[in-house]
């Protein structure tokens, strides 16, 4: 069995028990899909690093039409897998959001959502890692032309029979290749409404965010018109004491300039009142 048809039978196990009861997936049961897309991307990985080490050899002396051959088969098992751990991805991604969003306790924890965004990041790493290996090897492809060696009946039956069997591999590629498209196609209907609906509760959050900004700045607005208004009158209460403060020294100025004229009345009086004193006493003795 290739492992194109090993992830197909395990995305189809929860494309089952999705299509009997799409509201409900147990915890056991995403942990299964986990395990086994976690074993798909491992074999994924390692598909992908033969890949790149036999893509380095074209261009080379170890450059043969049955290398590119075999590269080429290699690149079609890698697709029909790429194509099946998506799958998988999507209805794990799409059942744990749908029953994490759901009222009742359907035993969705934390630690699924953070492994099914790690399997996620680490496909798209890998899915990235493949393409850009894929792009490199067609231009090298079509610009490296093959030192094809002096003919040969055996060689020529051989690949004969290799090209044969490589075109009966693609044809079963193909078919597969149809099945899966038929299975994505459904999966990738219900990931795009989940992302609609995340973007537009994402939008209204930012909505709600900024007219709680727009209520603090009117309330801010408020409290500086009023501050200013209560500064203004401490500014005309500053103003009016500091007139009563002139006013109250130029009454002091006038008491103390009256009361030095009035002691000095006081003392001509106290003298006045002596002499004449003095003088009745004189008056009386004599």
């Amino acid at each position: 069995m290739s492992f194109a048809n090993i992830d197909l039978e395990a995305q189809r196990e929860p494309l089952l028990k999705d299509n009997s009861n799409p509201n409900y997936t147990s915890p056991d049961e995403l942990d299964v899909i986990i395990n086994k897309t976690s074993q798909q991307l491992q074999v994924f990985g390692g598909l992908i690093s033969q890949f790149d080490n036999q893509r380095r050899q074209i261009g080379t002396k170890r450059d043969t039409i049955e290398l590119r051959d075999g590269v080429d088969v290699l690149i079609d098992k890698i697709s029909n897998m790429d194509r099946a751990i998506l799958s998988l991805i999507t209805n794990l991604s799409g059942s744990i959001h749908q029953q994490s969003k759901s009222k009742t306790n359907t035993g969705i924890s934390n630690r699924h959502m953070v492994i099914e965004e790690r399997l996620s990041g680490q496909y798209k790493e890998l899915d990235s890692a493949f393409n850009r290996s894929v792009r490199i090897y067609q231009e090298k492809k079509r610009n490296t032309p093959v030192v094809v060696k002096a003919p040969v009946a055996q060689q020529d039956s051989e690949r004969d029979t290799a090209k044969e069997q490589d075109s009966q591999k693609r044809g079963a590629v193909q078919e597969q290749t149809q099945m899966d498209q038929d299975l994505i196609d459904q999966t990738e209907l219900q990931y795009h409404l989940l992302l609609t609906e995340e973007r537009n509760r994402e939008i209204e959050q930012v909505t709600e965010g900024i007219m709680e900004v727009n209520s603090i700045f009117k309330d801010l607005s408020q409290l500086v018109h009023q501050q200013g208004e209560q500064l203004n009158t401490i500014e005309d209460n500053v103003l009016q004491l500091h007139g009563n403060t002139q006013q109250a020294s130029t009454e002091l100025t006038k008491a103390n300039e009256y009361q030095k004229k009035r002691g000095k009345w006081s003392c001509i009086l106290l003298v006045a009142l002596c002499i004449f004193l003095l003088v009745i006493v004189l008056a009386v003795i004599s």
